[in-house]
C-alpha cells in the first residue's frame, strides 16, 4: 500500500482556495490560580505493539545482543547502545526530578506566585526551576542551513534517521522512508534544508504548515516538500470526516487528508504555533496518529497546564534532551524544547505520582 493516498492531489490544491491570513494564534484559558494535574489515561497514549513496529526496523545483519535493550525501548532508533551504558541513561532518568520546589511546582508560576518582582513572578523565572533534561543523546545536533539565531531545532542524532529511513524502504519500498512534520513556518525554511542537509537529499519527506502563504520562499533545493495552508486546533472528536478548505484542522483531521492513516512513523514533528501547543499536545499522543519519534516544540509562557503538558508526554515515552530558551524574541518566556520517544517500559520502577 502507498502511503501518499489519492487524496494528496486534493489536498494540495487546498493551497490555491485558502486566502491569505495572519499567522495561526491560539489562545488558552485558564481555571483560577490553581491546577490539579490529571492522570494520563491509555486514551492519550499510544498504544502500538512494541513488536510490530521493531519488526520494520530490524536489519539482521547489524543488530547484536548486547545493544537489544537500547534498540528495543528506543523503537530502533538507538542500535549501537551497549545494554550496560543504556541502563546508565535509564538511571539518571528515572532518578531526575523535574521540579526545584517539587511539593510547589508552580513556585514562580506567575499564574500561581504573588510576589512582585520578576525574578520571582515570571515565566523565565519559572522555567529556570523546572524540567531540565533527562537524556542525554551523543551526537544532537542543531539543525538548520545555518545553524544560529531563531529557527533551527536540537535534533538527537539525525544520523540515524537516515539510517531508519534506508532500513524502511529497503523492507517496504512504498514507504516514504523519513517523514517530516513542521507546524508553523512563518516562511523561514532554514530549519527544513537543514535536516535536508543531514540526511540526505529525497530521503525525508517534508510536510510545512502554516496560515499564510509562503509557498514563494520555499528554497528550490528542497525536495520532496509539501505546503499546507491551515493551522493546527484541537481535534474535533466529532469529525469523521475532515471537509476540504478549513482554515483548521485537529492532528487526526491533517493525517486523513494527507492520507497517512498507515503511516508507522513520523520523525521529526517540528511544532511553533503560538500557543497551540497547549491545546493540541493530547491529540499528538491520541489513537491513529503516527509514532512521533521526536518532537521539537517551541512552548510560549507558562500557564499552570504546562505541567500537565510534561507529566502527560513524560509518562508516554517522551524524553527531554534539550531545553534551549528564546532570549532574542521573548526574554526567555519561550522555551524550546526537543524529545525523544522510548518505549513505556524503559520507564519501569518510576512511580508517577501527582505532582500537586
Amino acid at each position: 500500500m502507498h502511503w501518499m493516498s489519492k487524496t494528496q492531489s486534493r489536498h494540495d490544491n487546498i493551497n490555491n482556495v485558502m486566502t491569505k491570513t495572519n499567522r495561526k494564534r491560539c489562545y488558552v484559558i485558564l481555571f483560577g490560580g490553581f491546577f490539579v494535574v490529571a492522570m494520563v489515561t491509555s486514551h492519550f497514549v499510544n498504544m502500538r505493539s512494541l513488536h510490530t513496529t521493531l519488526a520494520l526496523y530490524k536489519d539482521s545483519s547489524s543488530h547484536r545482543p548486547e545493544f537489544d535493550l537500547a534498540w528495543r525501548q528506543s523503537y530502533g532508533f538507538f542500535d549501537d547502545i551497549t545494554n550496560e551504558n543504556w541502563q546508565l541513561l535509564r538511571k539518571i532518568a528515572l532518578e531526575h526530578v523535574n521540579h526545584k520546589y517539587p511539593r510547589r511546582p508552580l513556585t514562580h508560576n506567575p499564574a500561581y506566585d504573588h510576589r512582585k518582582i520578576k525574578y520571582f513572578n515570571s515565566a523565565p523565572a519559572w522555567w529556570q526551576t523546572n524540567y531540565e533534561p533527562n537524556f542525554s543523546c551523543q551526537f544532537e545536533k542543531r539543525v538548520g542551513n545555518n545553524t544560529n539565531g531563531d529557527g533551527p531545532k536540537w535534533v538527537c542524532d539525525p544520523h540515524r534517521i537516515k539510517r531508519l529511513a534506508e532500513v524502511r524502504k529497503k523492507k517496504d519500498p512504498s514507504h516514504p522512508g523519513c517523514v517530516v512534520y513542521s507546524i508553523g513556518s512563518n516562511g523561514d525554511f532554514n530549519f527544513e534544508v537543514g535536516m535536508q542537509n543531514e540526511v540526505g537529499k529525497g530521503v525525508c519527506e517534508f510536510h510545512i504548515f502554516d496560515m499564510s502563504n509562503y509557498t514563494s520562499r520555499i528554497p528550490k533545493e528542497l525536495e520532496r516538500v509539501h505546503y499546507h495552508q491551515w493551522g493546527l486546533a484541537k481535534q474535533d472528536p466529532n469529525v469523521s470526516t475532515p471537509a476540504l478548505g478549513n482554515r483548521y484542522y485537529g492532528l487526526k483531521d491533517t493525517i486523513k487528508l494527507l492520507g497517512h492513516e498507515n503511516l508507522d512513523v513520523i520523525d521529526v514533528f517540528k511544532i511553533d504555533c503560538e500557543k497551540c501547543e497547549w491545546v493540541t499536545y493530547e491529540d499528538w499522543l491520541a489513537d491513529g496518529i503516527p509514532l512521533l519519534h521526536q518532537i521539537q516544540v517551541e512552548l510560549h509562557n507558562a500557564p499552570p497546564n504546562a505541567i500537565n503538558f510534561f507529566e502527560t508526554l513524560e509518562r508516554a515515552g517522551y524524553l527531554r534532551f534539550h531545553k534551549e530558551p528564546n532570549i532574542q524574541f521573548s526574554d526567555g518566556s519561550c522555551i524550546e524544547y526537543a524529545f525523544i520517544k522510548v518505549h513505556e517500559e524503559f520507564w519501569e520502577g518510576k512511580n508517577f505520582t501527582k505532582v500537586l
